[in-house]
């Protein structure tokens, strides 16, 4: 008997397992699967259909319906997931729900997550995931009126008392469910998360201690009781920890901070240099000033071009120098433009330099006083000096540059024409508004949807009757990223005209534009029209929601072939079979090749993807995201996006851990080999291809 109640138990245990929050496809239906995939996919509760799964026999189908449900995020489906939570006897299912909830964000739900937060006969893994959904849903403004600020201090109180004691060793997983405390502290951001968040970076394990100090560093409230701790962190054992506690620091812009800071340029690790570099310039302290300049001098020293390894951290430096406007760093500044002008040009030099007046600003560079004409690069940059100095100054210099991209029969200069408008507006141009209005004819979508943003801070009504023909001329088109632009640009105006036309598109095919339009008229107290906001008209059939179970069930990984060297990815099929099944065919074709890293963010993202290198291309689809509970440690792979929904080509690999990314931003696989490429990756490397491998 007690043999058999053993393997009972085991059985049990392995059943449960089964069903944690990684759903397995292999144990539900194809076609129950298939469907799910689909009604997600179109953002479909289909009047009640998913809700019904999540009474099903199986509690793998009960886990995957609610993560579905939390994915689409239509509040109607709020009170099944309560109803599931409350009431379901698997563990592993309760958690699931408790993050499907959190993705819902909806304040209904709060009363059933605080009594499983409270409850100490509850998993700690269920009451941590109900922490994080906490979070998400104390972070929507609308949420933080409503519960007000004693309510809010209540359940931020909940999740602190389940902080462990600094001096208890976690094991893996408890690592990281504390991290998910720590992700809710700072998302709700309570005064009364300093002190424990402070005590946190004391705690014997390294994850947590950067953590804390990644939290502080983004609470947006005076943590100057923190700065003592946070400097003895900076000889922290731990890298991360270290440069969470330099980003922190600056933001106390405690003076004391300084000369700790300036100890940490010449930390063994980029990423601390970075952060303490950044700290310094926030903190704008004179002593700080030539410290700077000299390790930008020996950094130069270093780049042997404009894809060295070192060349971001000398953009951040001009950033910081720029900040200091001091003559000292003049003699830098310029060395760096000048290695900047034949590199292509960099806004952030352009900008730095700039800040000391026209006439630094227009001296030669090398043998050229002007940039190239023929590199949108150096338009662009250009352009981004100019908007730091007086209208009178440059603005001829602005207008010839915008005519010479826009009639130039080379289409990619076009891609200098938004930062020459935003320069235009910021330097405050006389009569930018009907430039801009031009530019809303513009054949050229990023220049349509540059001009609309900017657009809206000049209401009038000539500027109105652009905006509607604008819209009118692209109405029918799908897929487009002008109109959302277009429209929150209307919404500025409440009148009849701009009211109705934002009304004309609930009738859009693209449903990312019936639900901004609903958004914005909601705004506007014009009413409720969220009826109208429909499904996704996917174009996928049933067979395709039935091959994707077919990949979830492969493992793949990915080769991203730099100039720099491969990084080897492993795909993430299970969790966001779409997202992966949209990167392999992109792949395949090679769409890839050739494309550089637009964006790098040191100690934080490099980002690729974009055919025009700007930041604004796509492959001319968007895909639904597919949020996970995959976490964005180092080296995860992420979807990039400018709404909810919107990911297309664009992806992105992390430096280091960024929980604020967590449940915001679809992971789709991991580095497995690679990391030290990926740290050497600066803007401008390229992707010469990514080949894909199925075992």
């Amino acid at each position: 008997m007690k043999t058999r109640a053993i393997m009972l138990k085991l059985i049990a245990v392995i059943f449960i397992a089964a069903v944690e929050v990684h759903t397995v496809p292999a144990q539900i239906p194809t076609t129950t699967h298939a469907r799910i995939l689909k009604l997600e996919d179109e953002r479909n509760l289909n009047n009640g259909e998913l809700e019904k799964l999540l009474e099903n026999a199986s509690p793998n189908i009960r886990a995957r319906a609610a993560l579905a449900i939390g994915r689409i995020g239509d509040k109607s489906g709020t009170n099944g997931l309560i109803d599931l939570f409350r009431n379901e006897k698997i563990d592993a299912v309760r958690v699931m729900t408790a993050f499907a909830l959190g993705e819902m964000e909806d304040q209904a739900a709060i009363d059933a997550l605080q009594s499983a937060i409270d409850n100490s006969r509850e998993s700690f893994e269920l009451r941590a995931r109900s922490a994080e959904a906490m979070g998400k849903i104390l972070s929507v403004p609308s949420n933080i009126e409503s519960t007000g600020k004693a309510g809010i201090e209540r359940l931020n109180e909940s999740i602190i008392r389940l902080l462990p004691l600094p001096s208890a060793m976690l094991p893996p997983q408890q690592r990281d469910l504390t991290g998910l405390l720590i992700t809710a502290l700072m998302r709700i951001r309570s005064a009364s998360s300093v002190e424990p968040l402070t005590l946190q970076l004391k705690s014997r394990n390294p994850e947590i201690r950067s953590q804390a100090a990644n939290a502080l560093s983004r609470l947006r409230l005076p943590i100057t009781t923190s700065v003592p701790a946070l400097i003895k962190s900076l000889r922290d054992a731990d890298e991360d920890a270290r440069a969470n506690a330099a980003r922190a620091l600056g933001v106390t812009k405690d003076k004391s901070a300084v000369d700790p800071l300036i100890a940490a340029l010449s930390d063994k690790s980029d990423k601390v240099v970075v952060s303490a570099l950044r700290a310094l310039a926030s903190i704008s302290d004179s002593r700080a000033l030539m410290p700077l300049v000299d390790l930008g001098q020996v950094r130069l020293k270093m780049v042997q071009g404009p894809l060295s390894d070192d060349a971001d951290i000398l953009l951040e430096l001009s950033v910081a120098l720029g900040s200091f406007k001091d003559e000292r760093a003049l003699p830098f500044l310029r060395e760096l433009r000048e290695w900047s002008h034949e590199a292509g040009g960099h806004p952030e030099i352009e900008v730095a330099i700039a800040r000391f007046g026209a006439a630094e600003f227009f001296k030669p560079v090398g043998r050229e006083l002007y940039p190239d004409y023929d590199n949108w690069r150096h338009l662009a940059s250009f352009a981004s000096g100019l908007g730091e100095l007086p209208v009178e100054v440059a603005l001829d210099h602005l207008l010839k540059m915008l005519n010479s991209a826009s009639s130039n029969p080379r289409k990619d200069l076009l891609n200098a024409v938004p930062e020459i408008l935003r320069a235009l507006v910021k330097v405050r141009t006389k009569g930018g508004d009907v430039i801009l209005r031009d530019s809303l004819a513009s054949d050229d979508e990023s220049i349509r949807t540059t001009a609309a943003s900017l657009i809206a801070n000049f209401p009038a009504d000539e500027n109105l009757k652009a905006l509607i023909a604008a819209f009118n001329r692209i109405k029918d088109q799908r897929s487009t990223d002008d109109k959302p632009a277009l429209l929150t640009a209307l919404s500025k105006y409440r009148n009849p005209e701009a009211v109705n036309t934002i009304k004309s598109a609930l009738t859009d095919r693209d449903h990312l534009i019936r639900r901004r339009a609903v958004e914005l008229l909601k705004q506007a107290g014009v009413g409720d029209f969220s009826n109208s906001i429909g499904i996704v008209d996917t174009g996928h059939t049933t067979g395709y929601y039935s091959s994707l179970i077919r990949l979830m069930n492969r493992k793949i990984m990915a080769v991203i072939n730099t100039n720099k060297g491969p990084i080897t990815l492993e795909l993430y099929p299970k969790d966001a079979p779409n997202t992966v099944q949209s990167f392999i065919t992109l792949s395949k074709k090679g769409f890839f090749n050739g494309i550089s890293f637009h964006r790098v963010v040191s100690n934080f993202v490099i980002q690729g993807g974009d055919p025009q290198g700007t930041g604004e291309g796509g492959p001319g689809y968007q895909i639904r995201c597919e949020i996970n509970t995959k976490p964005y440690f180092r080296g995860a792979l992420g979807m990039a996006l400018s709404g909810k929904d919107t990911g297309g080509s664009q992806f992105f690999i992390t430096h280091a851990p960024q929980p604020h990314l967590d449940g915001g931003y679809t992971v789709f696989g991991k580095v497995i080999s690679g990391m030290k490429i990926v740290d050497r990756i600066v803007r401008g490397d390229s992707i010469k291809s990514i080949l894909i491998l199925n075992r």
